[in-house]
């Protein structure tokens, strides 16, 4: 029951990221002028609906019903924990430097 409801949320959280990546990018590159996108555009306004608000339950059914959403849970636990091995490395190293040069002012 927990892990339906976990990832019920989790495919909403990375739905919203994913629409604010695709608005972000469509601000940048302005791709919605481009193609077909003006017409999906004004057939969505037309329909009374925002298009964020189509693009996220569309997305966020994409997600759940598929389990992408898990893939992405898997990765961003991934990344968390080499940043936090590359971090812990990088402290050793300092600390390591440091002890090395205390160490050689007294010789």
């Amino acid at each position: 029951m927990k892990e339906s409801i976990f990832s019920f949320i989790w495919a909403g959280i990375c739905a919203l990221l994913s629409v604010w990546l695709i608005l972000y990018v469509d601000a940048k590159l302005n791709f919605s002028d481009d193609y077909f996108f003006p017409t999906i555009v004004d057939t969505i306004h037309g329909w009374g609906l925002s298009v964020r608000k189509v693009l996220f339950f569309s997305l966020y059914l994409l997600y759940w019903l598929t389990g992408i959403h898990k893939l992405f849970g898997n990765g961003l636990l991934s990344l968390i924990g080499w940043v936090t091995l590359l971090v812990i490395i990088c402290v050793l190293i300092v600390a390591g430097y440091w002890f090395v040069t205390w160490l050689v002012t007294f010789i």
